[in-house]
């Protein structure tokens, strides 16, 4: 899950510097819907490894709370930070 994360928030990066550089291209000329669908890409990538990267904290959470739990039903003590 954290390699998907970090693929899609690089290849979110990416497709932002395209979007960056088709809004310079804008400014003179250019295509606005091609800026737009860049733009609009670069939001999805980024918000879909948001997602993705809060679905994996939540399981890793609980995956914790489960080892607590064993640990304190076991009489086994762990660390707290």
């Amino acid at each position: 899950m954290t390699r998907v994360t970090i693929a899609l928030t690089l290849a979110g990066l990416i497709v932002l510097f395209v979007a960056y550089a088709k809004g310079v291209g804008v400014i003179h000329g250019g295509n606005v819907l091609s800026h737009m669908y860049w733009a609009t890409g670069a939001l999805t990538l980024v918000a879909l490894a948001n997602f993705i990267a809060v679905a994996h904290l939540a399981r890793a959470e609980r995956m914790i709370q489960e080892l607590r739990a064993l640990c304190e039903k076991n009489g086994i003590e762990y660390g707290e930070d």
